[in-house]
């Protein structure tokens, strides 16, 4: 594998983020078209619509969430709810600005990649342990509510991660 093409292709890969959730900044609940038709094959197993969440099923679950709070904390508990929504859609952007960064080092001449490698290959190192964490491997924190779905993503996602973080190593040392 020539250099050139480790680095186009670890700059590709960090595409895959904002193809799947750049939505979610103009509508954070769309993250449900994810969890609705992308992660029951992670089951493994196909989508059914019966078993899909909708707009006002998200909604009941952040009003239950808001209501399970303390009353002298309700305020908390709104703050809480909107700051997970609002971390959603900073998330989304966040992807859609790395989007912007792989299109634009694509189009650059391989010696002047190497702080967008820095960059990506960081990100996919640190992808890599968080899911490889929620595939069940100790380190780099925890989440309180891995599902049975989130977990094989884990694994998945996991060696997708650490492949880009690799491609982008190469792409970075040429």
């Amino acid at each position: 594998m020539s250099s050139t093409f480790a680095s186009t292709l670890g700059l590709l890969l960090c595409l895959a983020p904002a193809v799947v959730h750049a939505v979610e900044v103009v509508r954070p609940l769309w993250a449900r078209w994810v969890v609705n038709w992308v992660l029951p094959f992670f089951a493994p197993g196909l989508p059914r619509p019966s078993k899909a969440l909708t707009h006002d099923d998200q909604i009941a679950m952040l009003d239950a969430a808001l209501d399970a709070a303390p009353k002298d904390k309700a305020p908390a508990g709104a703050d809480y709810i909107f700051l997970i929504l609002f971390e959603q859609r900073q998330g989304s952007l966040a992807f859609i600005a790395v989007a912007v960064g792989v299109l634009y080092g694509l189009s650059l001449p391989m010696a002047d990649r190497h702080a967008l490698h820095l960059v990506f290959g960081t990100m996919a190192a640190l992808f890599a342990l968080v899911n490889a964490n929620h595939a069940g491997v100790p380190g780099l924190g925890h989440h309180p509510r891995v599902s049975h779905n989130g977990r094989n993503v884990g694994i998945l996602f996991a060696l997708f991660w650490a492949a880009a973080a690799i491609l982008n190593y190469i792409g970075f040392n040429t």
